[in-house]
C-alpha cells in the first residue's frame, strides 16, 4: 500500500474515529487546502498542529452540495495506520 507524508496539518475536525487534518498544497503555482481523514484512536483537538505518516486510501464520496442542493461526488483522501506526532517534534 501506498504511504503519505503530511507536514504541518492543523486538526480541522474532531470525531470519535479519528480526525480530520487540513494541510495546504501547492498546485500550479497556486497554494490550496488539501483535507486528510484520519483513522486513530488518539486525541487531538481542534488547532493541533500535526505531522502525520501512514497509509493512503482514497474513496468515492457522495454529498448535497450547500451551495446547488445537487448531488456531488468526490474523492477524500483517508489515511490509515498513522504515526502522529504533535508539533515540530515529528522524528520524520
Amino acid at each position: 500500500m501506498a504511504q503519505i507524508k503530511i507536514t504541518d496539518a492543523v486538526v480541522a475536525f474532531v470525531n470519535p474515529k479519528g480526525f480530520t487534518a487540513k494541510g495546504q498544497v501547492v498546485v500550479f503555482g497556486e497554494t490550496r487546502d488539501e483535507y486528510y481523514k484520519i483513522w486513530t484512536d488518539e486525541k487531538f483537538s481542534e488547532g493541533d498542529t500535526v505531522e502525520i505518516v501512514g497509509e493512503l486510501s482514497t474513496r468515492v464520496e457522495e454529498f448535497t452540495s450547500k451551495r446547488t442542493g445537487n448531488l456531488e461526488r468526490s474523492a477524500a483522501i483517508h489515511v490509515n495506520n498513522p504515526l502522529i506526532k504533535a508539533g515540530s517534534d515529528a522524528p520524520f
